[in-house]
């Protein structure tokens, strides 16, 4: 048994030995975690979620039943609620560049990240909202929307048309 899954007996690995947890990571039950991803120190990730390959997990907290998928980055400080679906390639970011301190996205319950998307610091994606894939999020979306593009803006009278 590889020591990854004697540190976590109710997680599958992928390939344990093409996986790294670092200390102080707890992961919930029933998840599952690709190849080549990194989990970072500090990390909180729920019961039965899945982190696809090549994912770089730092010190953030990702809730229950959360899909990530391959190649993600999901910087220190993020909050991912659950029930979220976070396509192929995105990425958060957690820093301004401009002196102020970090400000951390927030990804609400239930919310659909497409694939490749960037997410900039401070945004908040609200409950059930819908990100397009490959948009570039600058600003907050509100619950029950969907945004597209670069920068993302609200599709008008577009909701993201997801069952309450």
């Amino acid at each position: 048994m590889h020591p990854l899954e004697e540190r976590f007996p109710e997680v599958h690995f992928h390939n344990p030995a093409l996986t790294e947890v670092q200390e102080n990571v707890l992961i919930g039950p029933g998840t599952r975690v690709g190849s080549m991803t990194l989990i970072h120190h500090g990390a909180v990730i729920g019961a039965n979620s899945t982190i696809g390959s090549h994912c770089n997990i730092c010190d953030c907290s990702i809730g229950d039943r959360v899909a990530v998928q391959t190649a993600c980055h999901i910087t220190r400080g993020v909050v991912v609620e659950s029930d979220v679906f976070i396509g192929p390639g995105v990425m958060t970011l957690n820093d301004k560049l401009t002196g102020e301190a970090m400000a951390y996205p927030r990804i609400c319950r239930g919310a659909k990240v497409g694939g490749g998307s960037v997410i900039l610091p401070g945004v908040t994606i609200g409950e059930k909202a819908v990100v397009g894939a490959g948009s570039v999020v600058t600003r907050d979306v509100p619950p029950g929307k969907t945004a597209v593009g670069n920068p993302a803006r609200v599709i008008a009278g577009a909701s993201a048309g997801l069952q309450p």
